[in-house]
C-alpha cells in the first residue's frame, strides 16, 4: 500500500517561484535553478530529473534532460519507447501533480521493472507543466516507496505546475521571436504590458492593460505578500502569488540600472484554440479543463474566480452541446482537430 514520507520541514515554495521565473538563464540553467530550489522539498536520497518535451512525436521528443538520478538516461528514452498512447494520456498528460504508481499498469510497466527496480526507484513524484499547445516541463524526484499525493499537497503542488507551465511559455514565446519554437507561441509575444513598482503603483501601462489596473497592483501586492510576510505560509503564499493576472499578464522582476526593482506585467495568455463557437475566454478555460484541471485549478492557473470559471465552463457546456465533462473535453478536442 502506499504509504507516507517521514516528515520533512515546511519546503521554501517561494524560493521555487523565484527560480521559475528567472528569465535570464538559458534554458539548462533555468531546470537547473528549479531543481535546486525544489531539491530540498522533494529529494529521497535518490537525486531529480527534468526535461523539456513535446506531446506531437511519439514517442516524446525530449531535449534538455538534466538528472542526479542513479540510472542510465537512455532509461528514461525506453521507457517512452514502451508506453502506448493510453499509458501515455494517463500519465505525461494527466494531472499536473501526481505520483507514477497513480497511472493504472504502472507497477507492471516493463519499464518499471526493468529500469526503476533494480536502481531502487519505486515510485516517482511528478510535477507535470504541459502547456495546452503540447510543450511540456516534467520534474520528477524518484522515491524509495510507493507514496500517495493527497490533499493539500496535491494542491501545493499543482499550484507550483502552474507557475512553471506561466514561466515556460513565457520563454518559449519569448525565444519564438528567433524562430526557436513552434509558431503557436506568437500569439501573445510576451511584450511588456506594464511596469509597476513593489508597492503596487503604476509606472507605465499600454492601452492594452489600461482597464487592468486595479488586478495588477493587487497582483503585484500579492506577490510581494508572498515573497516576505507570508513566505513561511505555504498554504496562504501560494495563493497570493498569482500564475497570470486577469488570463493574460505573467508578473516578472525587472531591475534598471540604479539598482530599483520594478515588476514588469508580460503578455502571456493561454493560446485559445478551438471552435469559433467559443469565445477566447471560454477557450483558455476549456484549454485548462482539457489538460484534467478541475475548475479550482483552472481558476489558480488564470487567475480568474472560481465562480467566473464554473460559468464559462457551463457556457462551454451549452454551446458545444455537452451534458457531461468529459463529453464536453472530447467535444472541445474534437473542435480542435477540426
Amino acid at each position: 500500500m502506499p504509504a507516507k514520507r517521514a516528515a520533512k520541514a515546511e519546503p521554501d515554495l517561494v524560493r521555487v517561484l523565484e527560480a521559475v521565473y528567472d528569465l535570464e538563464a538559458d534554458e539548462g540553467r533555468w531546470m537547473q535553478g528549479v531543481l535546486d530550489a525544489i531539491r530540498p522539498a522533494l529529494d529521497d536520497g535518490l537525486g531529480l530529473a527534468a526535461y523539456i518535451y513535446d506531446t506531437s512525436k511519439r514517442p516524446f521528443e525530449i531535449r534538455g534532460l538534466i538528472h542526479d538520478v542513479p540510472i542510465d538516461p537512455s532509461g528514461v528514452a525506453s521507457l517512452m519507447d514502451e508506453s502506448n498512447d493510453e499509458y501515455v494520456r494517463r500519465s505525461w498528460i494527466a494531472r499536473s501533480a501526481m505520483t507514477a504508481s497513480e497511472t493504472p499498469g504502472y507497477d507492471t510497466h516493463p519499464g518499471v521493472l526493468e529500469v526503476f527496480h533494480p536502481a531502487g526507484i519505486h515510485d516517482i513524484m511528478v510535477i507535470n507543466a504541459l502547456d495546452p499547445i503540447g510543450i511540456g516541463c516534467w520534474i520528477g524526484a524518484p522515491l524509495r516507496k510507493l507514496y500517495r499525493l493527497e490533499g493539500v499537497e496535491r494542491e501545493r503542488w499543482n499550484r507550483v505546475a502552474a507557475h512553471v507551465r506561466s514561466a515556460l511559455r513565457l520563454r518559449l514565446r519569448l525565444a519564438a521571436r528567433s524562430s526557436a519554437v513552434p509558431s503557436e507561441y506568437t500569439g501573445d509575444t510576451g511584450d511588456i504590458e506594464a511596469v509597476l513598482t513593489r508597492d503596487g503603483k503604476v509606472e507605465h501601462v499600454e492601452p492594452s492593460a489600461a482597464s487592468a489596473r486595479t488586478a495588477l497592483h493587487d497582483a503585484v501586492l500579492g506577490m510581494e505578500r508572498a515573497r516576505n510576510e507570508l513566505r513561511h505560509d505555504i498554504d496562504r503564499a501560494l495563493p497570493s502569488w498569482k500564475a497570470l493576472v486577469q488570463a493574460r499578464w505573467t508578473l516578472i522582476d525587472d531591475f534598471h540600472s540604479d539598482g530599483s526593482r520594478y515588476v514588469v506585467a508580460r503578455a502571456n495568455g493561454f493560446s485559445s484554440m478551438g471552435t469559433a463557437l467559443l469565445t477566447p475566454r471560454e477557450r483558455q478555460v476549456m484549454a485548462c479543463i482539457a489538460i484534467g484541471q478541475t475548475n479550482k485549478e483552472a481558476a489558480y492557473e488564470l487567475g480568474l474566480s472560481p465562480s467566473t470559471v464554473r460559468v464559462l465552463v457551463a457556457r462551454a457546456s451549452a454551446k458545444l452541446g455537452a451534458s457531461t465533462r468529459d463529453e464536453l473535453v472530447a467535444k472541445y478536442r474534437a473542435s480542435n482537430l477540426g
